[in-house]
């Protein structure tokens, strides 16, 4: 699948369109945030810490329901399959591996410590994965995202390795690549144990589970010109044009967004919300 594609609705693609809108350079912009769907050089396979049957308390429907506003079935495909996400000589190989055999080497706790801290099965940086925006999702969220990952079919696929160009290998080795801090949890961060009921209060939480990704831990965005701007653009919706965007990808003129990202990724992702979510988001964002 082409990235460029803006029928391709993962978070995935944000990354890799926003930052060439705003004038950041592509190798930096791909590896950075992949919205799940990378990792790093070639790490040593790992054994399982237990086994696949551990039971969870988890519900996978609406796992499935939480890892669609994730864009976790876009990057690593519905079936959990992974796939081959982008391959070009600036940036090297990037594959979404596959999930029915990577969840092999998670134990429940394991899980929730990866999205919730960054912190991978044998240490590597978990390049490619939003922590910045997972690290807010409840406890409860998590274990249904758990239940939904472990529900799933085994899938066997024959994916090659994430194989990055040398300035980028590199760059990963020694830490300076642009952007670490976005696989990482912030300090002292605390996981809600259930996510919030009251509207205003659950329209900040699906805003930093679910927007943070490609319009900042402030949601402040990137600048005017950068495809993911502030939310205060928000505002300019009224509830019903509101709901009509994050439900099929119109935007308030009418048509889709101007490269076609946002578009793309509330048709297959945002689409999930109910209409209390929805309206709870846009009371949040009208707050800020």
């Amino acid at each position: 699948m082409d990235v460029h594609d803006s029928n391709a609705a993962t978070a995935c693609n944000r990354v890799i369109l926003c930052p060439i809108a705003g004038g950041r350079h592509l190798v930096i912009a791909v590896l950075i945030l992949l919205g799940g769907c990378g990792q790093a050089p070639a790490p040593a396979p790992a054994a399982p810490v237990a086994k696949v049957e551990a039971a969870t308390k988890g519900d996978p429907v609406e796992g499935l329901r939480v890892a669609t506003r994730l864009g976790c079935n876009g990057c690593h495909e519905k079936n959990g399959g992974g796939r081959v996400f982008m391959e070009n000589p600036e940036v090297g190989r990037v594959v979404a591996p596959n999930l029915t055999e990577r969840r092999r080497l998670y134990d429940d706790a394991a899980f929730a410590a990866l999205l919730h801290e960054g912190r991978t099965h044998d240490g590597h940086p978990p390049l490619g994965m939003p922590i910045h925006m997972f690290q807010y999702l409840s406890i409860g969220e998590v274990r249904d995202v758990t239940a939904w990952l472990r529900s799933l079919p085994d899938v066997a696929t024959t994916l090659p390795e994430t194989a990055y160009s040398a300035p980028i290998a590199k760059a990963i080795a020694d830490g300076t690549l642009p952007y670490l801090d976005d696989v990482k949890a912030d300090p002292g961060n605390i996981p809600p144990a259930t996510r919030p009921v009251e509207p205003l209060a659950l329209g900040k939480y699906l805003a930093m589970t679910t927007c943070t990704e490609c319009h900042g831990r402030d949601l402040n965005g990137w600048g005017p010109e950068d495809d993911a701007p502030s939310l205060v653009v928000a505002k300019a919706y009224t509830p019903e044009k509101f709901a009509r965007l994050m439900k099929t990808g119109e935007i308030a003129t009418g048509g889709k967004s101007r490269t076609g990202l946002m578009s793309g990724v509330a048709a297959s992702r945002f689409s999930s919300l109910t209409d209390a979510e929805v309206s709870a988001l846009k009371r949040y964002l009208d707050a800020r």
